[in-house]
């Protein structure tokens, strides 16, 4: 039986960092070594009712080249009372547009509140060649 760090990687997509005012683009990652791909935003605690944004973007390059999204982004919304939130969004690798030459993601993250923090990761699973 195989561990499981021979079958994915997980990697810090986004550091922890205000993701109210902005959206925050991670780095992109070349994905050809595997089959599927998760992205995972975990956010300080949001006032309630308030949004939290993951999505995952393809690109031709590893500067982002032709950037374009590759799954529709997932929201999650803060509880009553005030909470953190985790979203997640995952997608196979031969989704990607790899007719036309699109072999790298990225995590955007975003959140409706100003000032608020969140991180994301980016777990690369079944890998090809393990």
């Amino acid at each position: 039986m195989k561990k499981i760090s021979e079958q994915m990687d997980v990697v810090a997509a986004i550091d922890p960092q205000d993701i109210g005012t902005a959206d925050v683009t991670g780095s992109y990652v070349a994905v050809g070594d595997y089959r599927t791909i998760m992205a995972t935003l975990q956010t300080a605690s949001l006032t309630a009712g308030k949004i939290a944004t993951v999505e995952l973007l393809q690109a031709t390059s590893a500067e982002g080249a032709g950037a374009k999204a590759l799954k529709a982004a997932v929201t999650a919304t803060a509880p009553v009372g005030n909470g953190a939130v985790k979203a997640q969004v995952e997608a196979r690798v031969d989704e990607l547009d790899s007719s036309n030459g699109f072999a790298y993601v990225a995590v955007k993250v975003t959140c409706d509140e100003n000032g608020k923090v969140g991180a994301a990761t980016l777990a690369l699973g079944d890998k090809r060649y393990s």
